[in-house]
């Protein structure tokens, strides 16, 4: 997964990136069991097969690499399917055959391999139609796969119960309107609501991406208003508004120019969850010693207004959007028209932070892809970051990327309304409104380096720049 801090300034707005075939008649598929009973013996741990006829050239990281990340795994195992594809050997006849045959092997990464190649051929069979051939692979996939796993196995199994749920709305097994209903629901109150409690406060704070982005999304805002007496932010999703309180803290005690006053404007449709943080981030405040007003400008993004804030002349304003340009992507006129409305603003800088990954795309195997290189990324994140943080974990991993995930392979149209674009296309929307991308600064690049190697938690993190957006891998 890549997230992409970005700045955009005025009187030009600055940004910062902080980045067919012939359908199969339905059957009544076998279940788990019952294909363990069919093949009796030879099904035993993927883990304990092996992938032989790797080339060397595409292994060539894997054996003497037992670390491997999930993503770069997924993209071996696709190579490995489009060889077999083109040597027209069937994946399911090539693994069953295989299961078993190398029980002296215990190696991890063949086993991972041969789910994530199993993974794969089952949707490029649901792109092309063939639900039968893919319920087959599916079934597999649901013998060895699991949720509590490796992340290879936790990422299989959240995508094969994916296409499960497509291939059953294909079919008409599942209710679509029932289905696409569970998908719709959105989870921003819960989520607002679950992160307002304290532990899970600390373990939020505590995930690499949330640190490093948050970190050089601060240090950007604090340069870029070094000289303002009077700030003003606009957050357009504030949740806890745990991230703020670096600036605050920074601001009580810039001493080289004396701070008058700090205003937030919280955006978003809970009420009730932006009160709290009001109160919270209050409080905090006081503390602080520090001037400080909040207000709440209760709207969707889609229906914002430059009219709903309470602009000062003698306020520098800056603007924050953590993951929420995304939310508009279904609607392009609406993203539009709120691109509009932060033109309107003049603020001094805009730092956006997106996932750095296509799964916008029409293109069902395009999207397919893109989402499984993105999730791979992040479970791995979550499996070597957070494994002390059960009930942040559970939570991610059970409840929010299954959702996630379901409602990309799922949904179509307007009901899809996971999507993401990369860097590109948000630099050419920002430039159609007269924005520029602006460097972020070297002090806040430098500072956020030494962050990243300040703990082994971090460790396997990477930070890469295109152009002049921060991206963290």
């Amino acid at each position: 997964m890549d997230t992409s801090p970005a700045n955009y300034a005025n009187s030009v707005p600055h940004i910062s990136y902080l980045a067919e075939g012939k359908k199969e008649s339905p059957f009544l598929p076998l279940t788990s069991l019952e294909f363990l009973k069919q093949h009796g013996t030879k099904l035993k741990r993927l883990r304990e097969g092996n992938l032989n006829e790797l080339s060397s050239d595409t292994l060539m990281d894997t054996p003497d690499h037992p670390a491997l990340s999930t993503a770069r795994l997924m993209k071996v195992a696709k190579v490995q399917l489009l060889k077999f594809n083109s040597q027209k050997i069937d994946v399911l006849s090539y693994v069953a055959s295989r299961i078993g045959t190398q029980s002296g092997l215990h190696s991890e990464v063949p086993g991972d391999l041969e789910l994530a190649l199993l993974l794969q051929a089952a949707a490029e069979k649901v792109a092309n139609q063939q639900y039968v051939q893919a319920r087959k692979l599916l079934i597999l996939c649901g013998c060895f796969a699991s949720k509590r796993g490796s992340p290879v196995q936790r990422v299989v199994y959240c995508f094969a119960e994916a296409l499960e749920k497509k291939i059953e709305q294909e079919w008409g097994i599942a209710p679509t309107e029932e289905l696409i209903g569970k998908l719709r629901k959105p989870l921003d109150e819960m989520l607002a609501q679950v992160y307002m409690q304290p532990a899970m406060m600390t373990s939020q704070q505590e995930k690499p991406f949330t640190l490093f982005t948050e970190f050089t999304a601060t240090e950007s805002i604090l340069n870029a208003v070094a000289s303002a007496k009077r700030v003003h932010l606009i957050d357009f999703q504030i949740n806890n508004g745990a991230h703020w309180t670096l600036i605050m803290q920074a601001l009580a005690v810039r001493y080289e120019c004396p701070f008058e006053h700090l205003k937030i404007s919280a955006v978003g449709t809970s009420k009730k969850i932006m009160e709290e943080t009001g109160k919270w981030l209050s409080s905090f405040a006081e503390t602080l010693n520090l001037p400080f007003s909040y207000k709440m400008v209760v709207s969707d993004l889609k229906d914002l207004r430059e009219n709903y804030f309470e602009l000062e002349f003698d306020e520098e304003l800056a603007i924050y959007s953590d993951m929420r340009l995304w939310t508009q992507l279904v609607w392009p006129n609406h993203l539009k028209a709120l691109m509009g409305v932060i033109r309107k603003l003049k603020p001094r800088i805009v730092v956006v932070k997106e996932f750095e990954a296509n799964t916008n795309a029409s293109n069902f195997p395009e999207r397919f892809d893109a989402a499984l290189l993105l999730f791979s990324a992040m479970f791995d994140c979550i499996n070597s970051c957070m494994d002390h943080h059960v009930l942040y974990r559970k939570m991610t991993e059970e409840v929010i990327f299954p959702r996630m995930v379901q409602n990309i392979i799922v949904a179509e149209g307007m009901e899809r309304f996971q999507r993401q674009e990369k860097i590109g296309f948000w630099r050419k929307l920002f430039a159609e409104f007269g924005m520029v991308e602006t460097d972020l600064t070297r002090s806040s690049l430098c500072e956020a380096s030494l962050f990243l190697r300040s703990s082994e938690r971090l460790s396997s993190c990477t930070v890469d720049m295109d152009g002049k957006c921060l991206i963290m891998g």
